[in-house]
């Protein structure tokens, strides 16, 4: 328990950090759902859509929906392939460029001091109706650690992701969340989490911070 009050302390530190050093955003709302199906020992179907709000969470601007497979090669190693569409608001209204991903995904994981710790590193292909196709590189390091409070059991985490567009050559988006998940029952799990988003545009070197809350819940069966 120490070691989990620690490490959260420390992550609350770089959020204050985050906020007082980069501009003042938007404040948005994620709502994210998940359905898998487990096919055997070694593969897992997913199917995961996931709406996002800005202007204060007053606005829908953004849905996906991807569809996938997880292969767990080793008890300390996943892959998992995926496709994803999307679509966002642009000055108001739904962009008509759709936007399609291929996701590659390699995810070793340990488990070390009670710690549950994982590496996804992402590799994403998008491909767009009327622009020209991208390379994005993504990093999300995560540590969880499950804890008891009374009877009740969860298991709150702390991550960090950082996304690398290869058309800009620089880091252009860096997600620091600080989250909880609680499981249900056998098939339904409940979480929810803080995230601070730096980002900018293109090669602009100004980075701006929006405050986003998310709520997450997947269903196996």
């Amino acid at each position: 328990m120490k070691r989990l009050i620690s490490a959260l302390a420390s992550v609350s530190a770089i959020f204050c950090f985050a906020t007082g050093v980069f501009a003042a955003g938007d404040n948005k709302y994620y709502s994210e759902f998940a359905l898998k199906h487990k096919l055997n020992n070694k593969f897992d179907l997913f199917f995961t859509p996931e709406f996002r709000y800005n202007n204060d969470m007053g606005n829908l601007y953004y849905y996906q929906m991807r569809l996938g497979s997880t292969f767990h090669a080793h008890k300390n190693l996943d892959l998992a392939l995926a496709y994803r569409f999307l679509q966002n608001k642009v000055s108001g209204n739904w962009d008509t460029n759709d936007v399609q991903y291929i996701e590659m995904i390699t995810v070793p994981k340990i488990k070390l001091g009670g710690f549950n710790i994982s590496d996804a590193n992402k590799v994403e292909y998008r491909f767009y109706a009327n622009a020209p196709d991208r390379w994005v590189y993504r990093n999300l390091l995560t540590f969880a650690h499950p804890a008891k409070i009374g009877g009740f059991e969860f298991t709150p985490y702390v991550s960090d992701e950082i996304y690398y567009d290869f058309e800009v050559g620089k880091a252009n988006l860096n997600w620091a969340t600080l989250g909880a998940n609680k499981k249900m029952n056998k098939y339904l799990t409940l979480g929810f989490y803080y995230r601070a988003e730096t980002s900018r545009v293109g090669s602009s070197s100004k980075w701006l911070t929006n405050q986003i809350l998310g709520s997450n819940a997947t269903i196996d069966f």
